[in-house]
């Protein structure tokens, strides 16, 4: 799930970047500290979308950079249990299929691809079912529905399981 955040904190301003437009260092700022980053009360950061910085700041003793507070707006991306989502096939191996959510990936496994039994076909790259005859394939649109998400680990991201096995999931057909 997408959300916007608003947060605050205290942004430091180094002596070099004085002279400049002050939110738009916060900006940059806050873009090298947040920006791409997974945490655990945020989710994963996708972009520092705005800031509104004091225009007093504190100076420290020893230190000739100012400190304002600072006002900013976050987008990030917290993935839930039992959230419906689209993607592109990004990898197909005897595993699964691997989909692309946007900011993640999440692995479909070859046991949650539907009530078929789907065996990989290493020549051509597909999975295929057995009675169905149902390909998947790299590049297919997929609806499925989240199912778990392991604890992410310092510096990596959520390992985000899917499942199709369900009315209305699975490949999107395309309309002739």
């Amino acid at each position: 799930m997408f959300k916007l955040v608003k947060a605050r904190g205290v942004v430091r301003i180094p002596p070099e970047d004085f002279g400049q437009e002050l939110d738009q260092v916060a900006i940059e700022i806050l873009k090298k500290e947040y920006q791409e980053k997974l945490f655990k009360d945020l989710g994963l950061v996708l972009a520092v979308l705005s800031a509104k910085a004091s225009e007093e700041g504190m100076i420290i003793f020893g230190d000739g950079a100012t400190y304002h507070e600072v006002e900013f707006e976050l987008l990030t991306y917290v993935p839930v249990v039992q959230e419906i989502v689209e993607g592109e096939v990004t990898q197909v191996d005897n595993y699964g299929l691997y989909v692309n959510l946007g900011p993640i990936d999440g692995l479909v496994h070859i046991s949650q691809i539907g009530d078929d039994n789907f065996k990989f076909d290493p020549v051509r790259g597909i999975l295929a079912g057995e009675k169905t005859k149902k390909i998947y394939q790299k590049g297919d649109i997929v609806r499925a529905r989240i199912v778990t998400i392991s604890s992410a680990s310092v510096g990596k991201l959520p390992r985000i399981g899917l499942t199709m096995r369900q009315p209305t999931l699975g490949k999107i057909e395309k309309k002739k």
